[in-house]
Parts: structure tokens; sequence; C-alpha cells
């Protein structure tokens, strides 16, 4: 019978192994925010109606249309049917984000999956709009700046030598101002040859260096203490980390272990490593709102919405709060970085563009004088 039982599990093990090797050997690509709510959310509904994952992902994984996401669900169902607990399953697969599956193994511990699923859905959901925040703020800025700095460029390489040559070979009278605009443009040709010469290095090197631990961290936390985004990121910082602190109490876990869990979930390494600090100060016995403050990467009203959970005892409510109120304040931040940041872009290349036109016209203007 111990044979037997020995035999049973090596071949087991044997098949775990092949599993983590045919994963491995696989690079899979990590879901959106948008599709891991909507899977999370299906995944709740499955095991509110009462199904165990053993009966229900089999089930979701034949209605699922999306490839990948099927092959994933049916490749975690069969690992599921083997013996794996629903966290060993998803944790093979790469398609998950760490977060998820820590959510996961706690709803298995608690048996409460449905309900870490539902917040887990809510969570996803809230990060794909604060995503989609911030490329909406910055995407068109982006674009047009490359648009008119491109016709800039055009216009200082091309154009304007172009028709400086014309107006000599004419032997045009051009006056002083004109004179100036157009040894000004020829200048600025030589000066933005030089630039590209010196910045490209540097630039490369630059790249190079924030692609290090060190360089990592460095950039990680100019992107929290800079006056230009520096208050907008640490809203969203602020948002992200109430959401996630939020879940996991809903979900059952102590608060130490979910601010422990929540930490891992910033994609910052800066802002991971003060949360490091402060995780270890609160199994010191500091309060959370002190350890947080401590941080120097919250918004100040958020350390004061803390403590006045943590005095009135109401600290899981005013956590779910802080998480709505700081998505709303990012919110709110993005559309008006964006309002003052076109404007002020649209100014400054016009007021460039405008030089280079004047620098054309009035040679232009001073040729027509002289021929009359």
């Amino acid at each position: 019978m111990s044979g037997f039982l020995y035999k049973k599990t090596a071949h087991f093990m044997d098949g775990v192994d092949k599993i983590m090797n045919k994963v491995k050997s696989s690079k899979k690509k990590k879901l959106s925010a948008m599709e891991l709510s909507l899977l999370c959310h299906q995944l709740a509904l499955v095991f509110q109606s009462g199904a165990n994952p053993v009966e229900g992902i089999p089930l979701l994984a034949d209605d699922i249309t999306q490839p990948e996401l099927k092959a994933s669900l049916k490749g975690i169902s069969e690992r599921i049917i083997e013996g794996m607990t629903m966290y060993q399953a998803f944790s093979l697969d790469e398609s998950f984000p760490d977060y998820m599956l820590h959510m996961i193994k706690i709803g298995e511990m608690t048996g409460m999956l449905d309900i870490v699923m539902e917040n887990l859905s809510e969570y996803y959901e809230s990060e794909a709009e604060i995503n989609k925040r911030i490329k909406n703020a910055v995407a068109y800025p982006a674009a047009l700046a490359i648009l008119m700095l491109g016709v800039i460029f055009l216009m200082i390489i091309k154009i304007i030598p172009m028709f400086g040559e014309i107006v000599t070979s004419l032997g045009g009278q051009m006056p002083k101002e004109a004179e100036y605009l157009f040894l000004f443009t020829v200048s600025l040709q030589k000066i933005l040859f030089w630039l590209a010469v010196i910045a490209i290095p540097i630039i490369l090197i630059l790249i190079v260096f924030f692609k290090t631990q060190k360089g990592k961290l460095i950039f990680d936390r100019i992107k929290v203490h800079n006056p230009i985004s520096g208050p907008i990121y640490k809203k969203i910082i602020a948002s992200r980390f109430g959401l996630g602190l939020s879940l996991t109490t809903k979900s059952g876990m102590h608060l130490t272990d979910g601010f422990n869990t929540v930490k891992g979930l910033m994609r910052n390494g800066y802002v991971a490593s003060k949360l490091k600090e402060a995780s270890l100060e609160i199994s010191e016995g500091e309060s959370l709102s002190d350890a947080v403050k401590n941080t120097g990467i919250f918004p100040e009203l958020f350390v004061k919405m803390l403590r006045t959970g943590e005095r009135s005892g109401n600290l899981d409510s005013m956590i779910e709060k802080i998480s709505k109120v700081y998505g709303k304040e990012a919110e709110l931040s993005l559309q008006g970085f964006s309002r003052i940041i076109e404007p002020a872009l649209v100014s400054f290349l016009s007021i460039i563009l405008a030089i280079i036109l004047l620098s054309v016209l009035l040679p232009l203007i001073g040729m027509m004088s002289s021929i009359g």
C-alpha cells in the first residue's frame, strides 16, 4: 500500500514539474486591468452560485472566447482537478499579477473566495480607470508637441536655408531684422546639430543607467518628489494603496498582514522601499497613521483621515472612504494638469513657430519693396 502511494505521489510530482517547465518555457503576456476585472467578476458569480473551483473554473473556461485566457483557464482547471489548490494553479500561470494571487490565497484560507473575487473585480476596474486617465492626460499634449516640433525642425533644416539661397540669388535687399532672424535660424541649425551630438550619448547613458537597480530607484524617487507631477503622483499612490488596503481588510485579513501584502502592489521601487520601512515600524508598535506619515510619500490629508479612523475605531470604513476620495482627487488633478499643459505647450511652440515664419516673411516683404 505504501509503495502504491509512493508511486502515485511521484507520478503527481512529475506531472507538476512538467507543468511548471512548460509554463516557464512559454512567456505569457500579462492581462490588462480591465481583463482582470472582468475575469474576477465572472469568477465571483461562479462562486456565488455555490460552485467550487473544481466545478466552476472548467465551466468558465468553456465560455471564454479570448484564446490566450481560455488556454490559461484550461490549464488552471486541469491543475485543480489533479489536486492543486486554486492559488497553486493560478501561480503557475504568468498571466496573473502577484497581488491577485495573494488575494486568491487569502480567499481560500478564509473561505471567502466569492467576496475576494468581487472586491478584486472592483479594484482592477478602478485601476483601469486610473490608467486610462493618466494616458488621456499625457497622450494629446505629447502628440501635439511631437507634431509641432516636427514642423519647426523641418522649417529650420529645409525651408529656411532654401529660402535664404533664393533671396541671395535674386539680389533682394533684406531688412536688418530679417537678417538677424535668418542668421539666428542658420546658427540654430548648428546649435541643434551639436545638441544632438552631445544629447544622444547622454540620453543613451541615462537610459542604460535607469535600467539598473540603482537607476530605477532614483528615477522612481524623482516621480514622487518633483514639483510638476509629484503631487498628482502622490494622489495616485494614495488611491491605489487605499484600494488595496481596503480590499485586504474587507477580505478578513489583519491590518498588519494587509499592509504587508499591499506594499508589494506598488510598482514604484522607491515607494515599495518606503512602505517596507513603514511595515517595520508598525511591527514595532507604531500606529498605521504615524508609520504612513513617516514615509513622506502620502498627502497630509490622507494621513489625517487615517488618524481619524484609528481614533474613532472605524479604520476599515475610513480606508475604503480614503480610496474613493483619492481616486476622485487623482482624476480631477489629471484633468487639471491636462487643461494647463495643453495651452502652455501650444503657446510656447507657437511663439517659436512665429519667429521662424517671420524670418521667412520679412525677407519676402523686403524683396517686394526693393522691386517696387
